[in-house]
């Protein structure tokens, strides 16, 4: 099941349980938000086109985290004339969470359901029995090999400097 949904003047094709980045909303952060402008509706075939909307049909959202986009650079330029012009840009971006689609009818607190977002693999996890806890220990207590320090630089002898013979100018008679 999916809808086409206006967001913020967007339209976003959006599923359950689906993050989608949008404008940035004025909600804040872990509020749940619904949006009422869906253009199109498919449940498993059954397509209902809406003119404009379809009616009583809506999608309700969980809004994750306010993040900002990537830069984009803006680089203007004239051939021969000396001007160029460059601009960075980021915009401001809402993660959502889409709850699910919800008909005439259906209530949304029934249907949504808590979703946990479970980090993928985590490699770094620290086991805590006691076998493997010792044998972290004998890792950690490894002697780390130190840097063999610069040796000093050997000064070069001073040799003596010669005397600088002074010269005197002629005046001129004029």
């Amino acid at each position: 099941m999916y809808a086409i949904v206006d967001i913020a003047g967007q339209q976003h094709k959006v599923s359950k349980k689906q993050k989608i980045y949008v404008h940035r909303l004025k909600a804040a952060e872990g509020s749940q938000v619904e949006f009422n402008k869906v253009l199109l509706v498919d449940n498993e075939g059954a397509i209902s086109v809406g003119m404009p909307f379809v009616d009583g049909t809506r999608v309700a959202a969980k809004v994750v985290a306010h993040v900002k986009d990537d830069k984009v650079l803006v680089f203007k330029k004239k051939r021969r004339k000396g001007y160029k012009r460059l601009n960075g840009h980021r915009q401001y971006l809402t993660q959502l969470l889409i709850h699910g689609i919800f008909g005439k009818g259906e209530a949304i607190e029934e249907v949504v359901e808590e979703v946990r977002i479970v980090n993928p693999v985590e490699e770094d996890v620290i086991d805590t029995t006691d076998e493997n806890m010792e044998e972290q220990e004998q890792v950690e207590e490894a002697p780390k090999k130190k840097k063999k320090a610069a040796a000093p630089k050997a000064k070069k002898a001073e040799e003596p400097v010669a005397e600088k013979k002074k010269t005197t100018r002629k005046k001129s008679k004029e």
